[in-house]
């Protein structure tokens, strides 16, 4: 009797034992159906051979069945095969001189969710003769177009951007820059040395334009304030001949533009 109620024990233990490992495999199986695809930033993609006998480099979208999502650094670093390159819409980032010095590079078609431009990604690129940004696009990092001395015209289409330490800094031949309306902080030395600039309209969201962001344009002499709560720098303007500086009209007198020693505009 004894001897049948060991073997009915160890019947149940084989049964039960065999039933949690069922349900573990089960449940990894549902886990791995769950998980996030996987995405690549495409370091391994040899960036030179994308450039075809015109100069064109089309990125691809996806690598060994993976998104492609960011341009690694120094991807195209000081390539002077390059002349235009495409950027497909899974791209919302352009890492740290990606495009630095290549300096034939003269048309970029940006991807329409790209939201980060890194350090001097497009520094030093001195064919680019017209920027038009993403409305995706938050971040403009510092240095990342300085020196493009080419770039004639740069438009930002609402992009809710902040435009970062000398991100457009000595660009001489750049002569209109459209804003747009939201861009927020426009940082010190930003668009100084701009040699052709002759005015500017800042934008109504606009936070803050800081020291020396306009400094040193020897043409620029009118800006439009459209903004009711606008700070700005007293040096923003420094060796620049401002003559005429324009108020929104609709900017009630009690929240004008607001300066830090005004008196220096």
């Amino acid at each position: 009797m004894n001897f049948k109620k060991i073997f009915f024990c160890l019947a149940l233990i084989i049964v039960s034992v065999a039933a949690l490992t069922v349900f573990a495999e089960n449940d990894t199986a549902e886990m791995s159906v769950n998980e996030e695809p996987t995405v690549v930033t495409a370091p391994e993609i040899d960036y030179a051979a994308l450039i075809d006998e015109n100069g064109i480099a089309i990125i691809p979208s996806e690598f060994n069945s993976l998104a492609v999502t960011e341009i690694p650094e120094k991807a195209f670093y000081g390539n002077l095969a390059l002349k235009k390159v495409i950027i497909p819409d899974t791209v919302t980032k352009i890492n740290k001189y990606a495009f630095y010095k290549c300096t034939n590079l003269a048309e970029v078609s940006f991807s329409k969710n790209l939201t980060t431009i890194d350090l001097q990604a497009f520094s030093g690129c001195a064919a680019l003769q017209s920027i038009v940004f993403p409305v995706c696009l938050t971040t403009i990092s510092e240095y990342s177009f300085m020196n493009c001395s080419q770039l004639k015209t740069l438009q930002f289409s609402n992009a809710n951007a902040s435009v970062g330490f000398a991100a457009f800094a000595n660009c001489t031949s750049l002569s209109l820059v459209e804003f747009g309306n939201n861009i927020t902080n426009i940082a010190a030395s930003a668009f100084a040395g701009n040699s052709s600039l002759e005015s500017v309209v800042l934008p109504p969201n606009l936070i803050r334009v800081n020291e020396d962001a306009f400094a040193n344009c020897p043409k620029l002499s009118r800006v439009v304030l459209s903004g009711a709560r606008t700070t700005v720098n007293s040096k923003a303007f420094r060796n620049s001949p401002l003559v005429d500086v324009v108020f929104a009209t609709n900017i009630p007198t009690e929240e004008s533009t607001q300066t830090e020693e005004a008196t220096d505009i």
